[in-house]
């Protein structure tokens, strides 16, 4: 259709042999501009100025979105050149806006989670945006588009209100569900006065968006997304801490700069020595939380992950580095252990795993 249009209205030749050519690769490019555009975003901005940046994403996406389905629904092409021509590049801003509300997403949460427990809701991210290329006309149709549009939605709200609410109740990601929701139901409710193509499938759409909200739901209650907008900036287990004025000295292992890379210490402690384990963690200003380390031991003989010790400190937000704290396990046995690093919910920020041996 748009194509057609293009031809019909005598636009830019080069401008559609280029889209002709390259079709195929430049929505997933945008997609990797937006990517990319997020990691610096989160490595070089302060929190709340990339939450402005999102929010601005979240705007053009949901704008450029309205802007393809009413303009499909007209019986011709537009007069004017320049709304053609909007209408031409409004699928590669709203891919790089949805990208970088994807990628955030996946930061986000890879900040703010454990890997071994948040599998299923990386998987799950990262799963739309390479779909994005593979079904690449699945995601022209509104469904499609609008699902994805409450699931980016869903995951900003779930970062942006438990920084301006200071709160990390389970309330603030219920509200963040419902907000995006009925963002997302209102835009259908207005492409379904204008556009006959939202309006069939209007029992589709809406099935689709509250799934969105169930899928996200259940994940939360079992504990699958990490508490954001808390993230572990610093962890480890060592033999000793001392305080000292406004710092810690740590004393650990001592590790080549390759073994450092590898996942998993292995820890030097005779039976009965006590170690520590250290952690650094990011919260907004203002907001207070509770964090538990749970110390576990891995069974020899069943297998099976043993509760030790659940120790647990305050801490409040607004250090860039991160709140320190530490707990310390007395008589730890050869073997391997766990520190599991959780909030009041259960929801985990990070797990250090490492393997006590005796010198």
């Amino acid at each position: 259709m748009l194509r057609a249009q293009l031809q019909r209205l005598g636009l830019d030749r080069r401008l559609k042999a280029i889209y002709e050519r390259y079709e195929r690769v430049l929505i997933p490019a945008f997609l990797v501009i937006g990517f990319i555009f997020d990691v610096i975003t989160f490595r070089t901005l302060q929190i709340d100025t990339a939450l402005k940046l999102l929010l601005a994403h979240a705007i053009v996406a949901g704008l450029m979105l309205i802007f393809i389905q009413l303009y499909d629904a007209r019986k011709e092409p537009s007069k004017y050149v320049v709304v053609s021509y909007a209408r031409f590049l409004a699928p590669f801003a709203a891919q790089i806006s949805i990208g970088a509300l994807l990628s955030s997403s996946l930061l986000f949460y890879w900040f703010s989670g454990s890997l071994s427990v948040s599998w299923p809701l990386f998987a799950l991210i990262t799963g739309v945006m390479i779909s994005s290329e593979v079904f690449r006309q699945a995601y022209l149709r509104p469904v499609v588009q609008l699902s994805v549009y409450n699931f980016v939605l869903l995951s900003y709200f779930s970062v942006l209100l438990p920084f301006v609410l200071k709160s990390l109740s389970a309330w603030i990601f219920i509200l963040s569900g419902v907000l995006s929701t009925l963002i997302v139901l209102l835009i259908i409710l207005l492409l379904t006065n204008f556009s006959p193509a939202v309006k069939r499938q209007q029992p589709q759409l809406f099935v689709a968006v509250m799934s969105v909200f169930v899928i996200m739901s259940a994940f939360y209650y079992l504990k699958l997304i990490p508490p954001l907008p808390l993230s572990l900036r610093e962890a480890g287990i060592y033999h000793a801490i001392i305080r000292q004025p406004g710092d810690y000295k740590l004393i650990g292992e001592n590790e080549t700069f390759i073994q450092k890379l590898i996942p998993g210490q292995t820890i030097h402690a005779d039976i009965g020595d006590s170690l520590y384990a250290y952690t650094a963690i990011f919260a907004p200003a203002k907001l207070t939380a509770v964090i538990y380390h749970r110390w576990e031991y891995k069974d020899p003989t069943s297998g099976q992950w043993t509760d030790k010790s659940l120790l647990h400190f305050s801490i409040k937000g607004g250090r860039q580095e991160g709140f320190r704290g530490y707990t310390m396990k007395t008589g730890v046995t050869p073997g391997k252990w766990r520190v599991t690093v959780q909030n009041e919910r259960g929801q985990v920020l990070g797990r250090l795993t490492f393997t006590v041996e005796e010198p």
